[in-house]
């Protein structure tokens, strides 16, 4: 009966790991689709004197298409920098909108290439190894000598946003074998998203070109 139990249990966690995702994954898309449509829906509905689900949207997708042609341009940049001081400028306003933006930001921070490199580096002891992303890198002068530091940034799970940002002599860091992608899935799923094995590399070529000695493969 025991045995029995234990395979009952472990075909449920199996079925709740495919079902949830997916059972997820179609309400987001639900949600997502009925208040896009009802952004621009209702008002295209009224135009044209009828409603068409799906229209709007397309009508959305075509106006984030626009939008991001026009912020792309000087022009738009300019319109653009002066609508954000605007909302700036608005306490509840300001809030608001720079909470969503940053959450966008993060959501597309690969895509941007902010996030250059992925390292592991001993933080926030010895001892103690955490997943980062090089974002930049920097030269320490002293009285006597200089260092080439990287700036890493340390994301807190869940929130890819939340976290440190530490400089770190480059030869202190482990720069993995992976992409941005794959290590944001690994702090987003909390670890478990984590590969069997992690493979060191030799820094890009941002460090190399500025002088700096990349770490060996697997040091």
């Amino acid at each position: 009966m025991k045995r029995f139990m234990a395979s009952v249990r472990a075909k449920l966690v199996a079925g709740i790991v495919v079902t949830v995702p997916v059972v997820a994954t179609i309400l987001a898309l639900r949600f997502l689709f009925r208040n896009l449509d009802a952004l621009l829906g209702p008002w295209i509905g009224t135009v044209i004197g009828r409603s068409v689900p799906g229209l709007g949207v397309l009508a959305t997708f075509l106006l984030v298409l626009v939008t991001g042609i026009v912020a792309t341009n000087y022009a738009g940049k300019r319109l653009i920098s002066l609508m954000e001081k605007a909302f700036r400028g608005v306490p509840l306003v300001r809030r608001v909108y720079g909470a969503s933006k940053d959450i966008v930001e993060s959501a597309t921070l690969s895509q941007r290439h902010v996030l250059r490199e992925v390292v592991m580096l001993e933080h926030p002891r010895r001892g103690v190894y955490s997943y980062g992303f090089v974002t930049s890198y920097t030269t320490r002068h002293a009285v006597d000598a200089q260092q080439r530091l990287a700036n890493v940034f340390v994301p807190g799970p869940p929130v890819p946003t939340s976290g440190n940002l530490v400089a770190v002599p480059i030869e202190d860091l482990l720069f993995l074998d992976m992409s941005i992608d794959e290590a944001l899935k690994i702090v987003l799923s909390l670890g478990i998203a984590s590969p069997p094995e992690l493979r060191g590399r030799p820094s890009g070529g941002a460090a190399l070109n500025s002088g700096a000695t990349a770490p060996p493969a697997g040091s």
